[in-house]
């Protein structure tokens, strides 16, 4: 059976603007757009979060049970007063209209926090041209080693369906971890040493090396926060 499809919208949002704040200004219309996107058909959940490094970036998961609803979405009634609420929110430098990728992300490891708001923060990037190597052997490979480490809350990830900076068959991963800083203190390890070299197996290499804090979510209607 087919995984669900992610639909992943990369914003950029002042922290002026409180999303998780329901009684401001922002968070009334983050709460408009989000009911938009919950109510259209397919739906199974969606969550959200700023990124440590630049908290003004901001991820926004809304999973489907197929591409196909989503691109319904994307020319419907509803994607136009979702973006014209989004316009109220984003940053005058944010992209528009802002980038949007499909992943058919899934849970690696049992019990995997990477997704959602179970982990304090999750790890993220892009491997770009992989092959059957990194599909067959690095990643599952990897998604038994990490979860031992220190720290490490399970692993997600995905193919991706765009192309990124040029390169097609790349590959969207999420790591849960407690922090931040146990995450960067695991790459000075000599278990990382030893091991990271499986990372560089069957792609081209890595994109978009980062963080997210997921603040927000719901789940089949049920609308929850940190």
């Amino acid at each position: 059976m087919a995984s669900p499809v992610t639909q992943i919208h990369y914003l950029t949002i002042d922290t002026s603007k409180d999303l998780t704040d329901t009684d401001s200004e922002a968070g009334k219309a983050w709460t408009r757009a989000l009911d938009l996107l919950e109510h259209f058909s397919g739906f199974r959940r969606l969550y959200w979060g700023r990124s440590p490094e630049d908290e003004t970036k901001v991820q926004l998961h809304v999973v489907r049970d197929t591409r196909a609803q989503h691109q319904a979405f994307l020319s419907s009634p509803e994607h136009t007063a979702f973006q014209a609420i989004l316009q109220t929110l984003v940053s005058s430098s944010s992209p528009s209209p802002p980038l949007v990728r499909h992943a058919q992300l899934r849970d690696f490891t049992p019990g995997s926090q990477a997704l959602g708001c179970g982990a304090p923060v999750s790890g993220t990037a892009v491997y770009v041209s992989t092959d059957a190597a990194w599909h067959e052997g690095a990643w599952p490979l990897w998604t038994h080693i990490v979860p031992a480490v220190d720290g490490c809350l399970g692993c997600s990830g995905g193919p991706l369906e765009e192309v990124v900076d040029g390169h097609g068959s790349c590959y969207l991963v999420y790591v849960g971890w407690e922090t931040v800083a146990k995450h960067d203190a695991y790459h000075h390890t000599r278990h990382f040493a030893r091991h990271g070299i499986i990372l560089r197996k069957g792609n081209k290499g890595w994109r978009e090396y980062g963080h997210v804090r997921f603040e927000g979510a719901r789940e089949g209607g049920v609308k929850g926060k940190l």
